[in-house]
């Protein structure tokens, strides 16, 4: 749910560009920052889903990356390439999560449910 929330912050700030609504635009990149971040944390502590299992050091690598980017963005720490591309250390982690899942779903097989069978 929490990864969800930050996909819904995509949206939302995609539909609030930050030249014209910037606290809107702001406040739904919150939504990418915390709750997408630390989704992907949460979901390196699944124990019985075999494919969030298997993708624990994906998620908890790719959450701490992109927790530490919304730090040093809201420090407007820079590090070097400016704090638009801050920004995107924040940012990107969850995007790469998601596609990192895509592929490990699609590669994973279908086992039929023994009450459907």
């Amino acid at each position: 749910m929490l990864t969800l929330a930050g996909a819904g912050g995509y949206v939302l700030a995609g539909a609030y560009p930050a030249d014209v609504h910037e606290n809107n635009h702001f406040l739904a990149a919150l939504l990418i920052f915390l709750l997408g971040n630390v989704g992907m944390l949460v979901a390196s502590l699944a124990r019985r889903s075999p494919v969030l299992g298997a993708m624990r050091e994906d998620s908890l690598a790719l959450g701490l990356t992109g927790l530490a980017g919304t730090a040093l963005f809201l420090a407007q720490v820079d590090l070097g390439f400016g704090v638009g591309g801050m920004e995107r250390v924040a940012v990107f982690p969850l995007l790469a999560w998601t596609v990192a899942l895509a592929v490990r779903l699609t590669r994973t097989p279908v086992v039929p449910d023994r009450l459907l069978c």
